[in-house]
Formats: C-alpha cells, sequence, structure tokens
C-alpha cells in the first residue's frame, strides 16, 4: 500500500534517555503536520474542537469543555529507533474522581503493526504546578523499519503544544491514507467525550475509529450535552460519512421531546443523504436493582423512540436508532460508578455499535 509523507525539520535536540546515554533528537511539532478530528478550521487554537465563532454562541460550559482534546490524535510515520514527546497541559488539574490522570491529560501512543492497531505506551505529564512541560520517552529500542503511529490527545484536559522528537537523520511525517474517508461525528455526553476510561485510546469512540480505520469527531461535553439549537446549527455545518447522537444521558424527558426532531431536521436540511444514528440512554447497572434509575432510563427511552416514529412518520430517510439495552452487557460490571463505562464497558458499547455502522457505511457509500 502506498504511503504518503512530508519531513519538516524543527530543531536538534540532545536528551539523556539513560546513564551514559546521549541521543541527538529532531523536534517535530504536530500542528505542521496536521491533527486528526478537527471538525473545523478556524479555531482559535489548534487544539480546540470548536470553532472561533462559538464562543459566544454555545453555554459558556459548552464552550469551556470544547477546550478539551477528546477525540483528537496525530497520525505519523519515523523510522526512529526512539520516540520522545514533549508537551504542555492547558489546565493545572491532571485527575479527576472518576478519572486518572492518563485519562484526563496522558497521551496515548499507538502502533500500527500486523495490519491492525496496537497500543504501544501511555505517558502522563507532570503536575503544571511543578513543571510547566514534561517530557518523555514513550518507545526506544524500536528495529530500523519505516512504522505508522496514532498519538491520542488528553480526553479532560486540552493542551497547548506537543512536539514528537526522534533521531536526528530519520524519516518524519504524516500518514495520511487511513483517515482519507470522510470522518464519522460524534454528540454526546460524557460517555462520548471519555468518561471514565482509563487513557485516551479506550473510548468507545476511539476504539470504533481503529476497528472502521475511520475519521472521528468527538463533540462530547461531559454533564451538558442537550441538543441545543446553536449545536444544532454547528453540526449542519460538518459534512461527515455519518452523524451519531448519543445525548440522552444529560437530559430530561422534556427536552428530548421538544428537540430531538428539530436537531435531526436541521441537520438533515443541511446534509439530505448523510445518515444519521439516535442512540438510546444506556441501561445503567444500577438500574439493575435500582427501581428509580430503571425508571428514569427507560422514560428518557421511551420519548426518543416516540420522536423518532414522528420523524420516521414525516418521510425523513437515513435515520437510525440503537436500542439501549445492547450497549453495557447484563453483569453489572460495566461501569465504574453504576454510569460511567470502564474500559470493559466501553469495548461492550463498540461491540454494539460497530456491525450496524459498518453496514450503513457500506450502504451509504454505495450510493
Amino acid at each position: 500500500m502506498k504511503r504518503f509523507y512530508i519531513s519538516l525539520l524543527i530543531s536538534v535536540f540532545s536528551i539523556s534517555l539513560a546513564a551514559q546515554e546521549k541521543v541527538e533528537l529532531t523536534w517535530y511539532d504536530v500542528t505542521t503536520i496536521g491533527i486528526d478530528g478537527k471538525g473545523w478550521t478556524d479555531t482559535k487554537t489548534p487544539f480546540d474542537r470548536l470553532p472561533s465563532k462559538a464562543e459566544n454562541k454555545v453555554p459558556a460550559e459548552v464552550w469551556a469543555r470544547s477546550l478539551n482534546s477528546a477525540g483528537m490524535s496525530v497520525s505519523f510515520a519515523t523510522d526512529s529507533d526512539i520516540i520522545v514527546i514533549r508537551w504542555k497541559v492547558r489546565n493545572p488539574s491532571i485527575n479527576s474522581p472518576y478519572l486518572s490522570s492518563m485519562s484526563v491529560a496522558g497521551l496515548d501512543l499507538y502502533i500500527w503493526e500486523n495490519e491492525k492497531w496496537m497500543w504501544a505506551a501511555t505517558k502522563t505529564p507532570r503536575p503544571p504546578s511543578v513543571q510547566p512541560e514534561t517530557t518523555e520517552t514513550f518507545l526506544r529500542g524500536l528495529p530500523k523499519k519505516l512504522r505508522e503511529f496514532r498519538l491520542y490527545l488528553p480526553s479532560y484536559n486540552g493542551v497547548d503544544k506537543v512536539e514528537i522528537g526522534v533521531t536526528k537523520d530519520t524519516k518524519f511525517g504524516k500518514a495520511v491514507e487511513k483517515l482519507a474517508k470522510k470522518p464519522i461525528v460524534f454528540y454526546g455526553s460524557s460517555i462520548v467525550q471519555g468518561s471514565a476510561s482509563s487513557r485516551p485510546g479506550m473510548t468507545y469512540v476511539a476504539q470504533l475509529q481503529r476497528r472502521l480505520n475511520r475519521g472521528i469527531i468527538n463533540l462530547g461535553f461531559s454533564g451538558l450535552c442537550k441538543m441545543e439549537s446553536d449545536l444544532g446549527d454547528l453540526l449542519a455545518e460538518l459534512d461527515p460519512a455519518m452523524f451519531v447522537i448519543d445525548c440522552l444521558p444529560n437530559m430530561t424527558v422534556p427536552e428530548i421531546t421538544e428537540r430531538t426532531v428539530d436537531l435531526v431536521k436541521k441537520i438533515r436540511q443541511a446534509r439530505p443523504e448523510t445518515p444519521i444514528i439516535l442512540v438510546e440512554n444506556p441501561l445503567y447497572s444500577q438500574g439493575l436493582w435500582n427501581a428509580s434509575v430503571k425508571n428514569s432510563v427507560a422514560a428518557k427511552n421511551k420519548a426518543l423512540t416516540t420522536q423518532f416514529t414522528k420523524l420516521q412518520k414525516d418521510g425523513l430517510k437515513g435515520i437510525y436508532y440503537v436500542k439501549g439495552d445492547i450497549l453495557y452487557g447484563d453483569d453489572g460490571d460495566s461501569t465504574v460508578d453504576g454510569v460511567h463505562p470502564t474500559d470493559y464497558g466501553f469495548k461492550l458499547y463498540a461491540d454494539a455499535l460497530e456491525p450496524l455502522f459498518r453496514q450503513i457505511l457500506e450502504k451509504s457509500e454505495k450510493k
């Protein structure tokens, strides 16, 4: 398979990797080869998820959360025997009650090996109060061979810069082919953003990206996603292969009833042929024994079903529906707190969605 690379010399730097070992590195700013997972180019910084114009349109909390780099990644290729990365996180907090520092502010590196993506390394930053920047050796001792890598950026923090260091006089550039097709847009709650995955590459959105070899745009806003009209306007500007609307966990029944049809019709008007998938609220683990939680989820899902039926009666085509009872399994072990998935829960989520997504993409792209 043909590959395309560009080589951009940034700087040369000597780093001590171990006692008595000095390696001269060439550094590359990742913005020079492009950030994957962005829906807009007109952003205030290269690592923002929403365009600059959204700052005064969307709720302030949504804007603040959009500065997290969830779903963004960098695809690169090199034949270096060493991969060193230095980065600076935007916010001082690098952990939270349900999220490790690896998930909040860490970088997660994958390698393309044996025709599939395999995890390679994860590193966490120094607390900004202790050290403004972090430099970490992710891999060393790689045999001389041109390889492709994908570096996932933090899920619950932003970054001000990311630079990749490779051995001087080795090849470096962007691998572009695997994400060349139109991406999938995911709009949703903390489950979409990635709470509480152990690291950025384990969210269900990232897992589907690797499985489908398809670009993704993660518009998950933890605690905030409610199908607001202004978010609908922004979604309608995008031209993806598919829209996934996974919003219910933070919505009330009245909000679902009042906003679902308007959101879908706004997207459909702008993108007449693009598939739109509505995802129910998953059946939370605690709903297996807590009647109040079970009834709340059931009411939300019933409201979404009603709106989906209305869309069908109005003649909208290419609208699909995912039931919540297939997303988390039935053993009660899929969440960290009864609501947010563990890595196991995210795998179940991706397992449930992958076959449908493959079918929809195959059908829509044959037209």
